[in-house]
């Protein structure tokens, strides 16, 4: 209750700032998707889990979706969480569950510590290869763990397929918000004067 109390201020909070989307720094943050949705009327996407639906609808049902987390284990007890708010079940076969606690030196993320991104970087690129040569009808990875985006573009780069990840999903939301340059009415939202709360 008490984590809940203050996971409810926060949401508040923020909202008072003028934000214009709510989102967490663990994919786990998932559990509080609802909590948060229930006292914001801003989007709430704390999760890149939350892509999931668009990425069903954008394939078809006999391509594959390779989901990317920091350990495959832990995501298996999030899948009844994960069908009710994204309406996705992740143990469908049209989903590869790809745990990431084998690549050498991203062990740091299960320890606590510091992830050195450079020498993670061809171990996960290796991993998402393996994934591709062993399931040839995957067309997209979604990099479910926070710990995952700063390999999204090596992975990008490496197997010619499109990965979302964290960044991709606030991109995405994000985008609802902001001025499009290319067209349209211009100039009506303010630019970011660089402060952060």
């Amino acid at each position: 209750p008490e984590v809940e109390e203050r996971f409810i201020g926060k949401v508040k909070e923020l909202d008072e700032l003028g934000v214009n989307g709510i989102t967490g720094d663990c994919g786990f943050m998932m559990f509080f998707q609802e909590l948060a949705r229930c006292h914001t009327k801003k989007p709430v996407f704390m999760s890149a889990l939350c892509c999931l639906p668009a990425l069903t609808c954008g394939y078809a049902a006999n391509e594959k979706i390779a989901i990317f987390t920091a350990n495959g284990e832990t995501l298996a007890p999030m899948r009844d969480l994960i069908r009710d708010e994204c309406g996705v079940d992740t143990q469908g076969e049209r989903f590869i569950i790809v745990g990431c606690q084998d690549v050498p030196h991203f062990e740091a993320v299960a320890l606590g510590e510091k992830v050195d991104v450079e020498k993670v970087t061809p171990g996960m690129v290796e991993k998402a290869k393996t994934v591709i040569k062993d399931n040839p009808n995957v067309r997209a990875i979604l990099m479910e763990c926070t710990e995952l985006p700063p390999y999204s573009d090596a992975v990008r780069a490496t197997m010619g397929l499109p990965v979302y990840d964290a960044i991709t999903a606030c991109d995405f939301f994000m985008m609802g918000v902001q001025d499009n340059k290319r067209f349209g009415l211009q100039d009506w939202t303010e630019d970011w004067d660089g402060k952060q709360d």
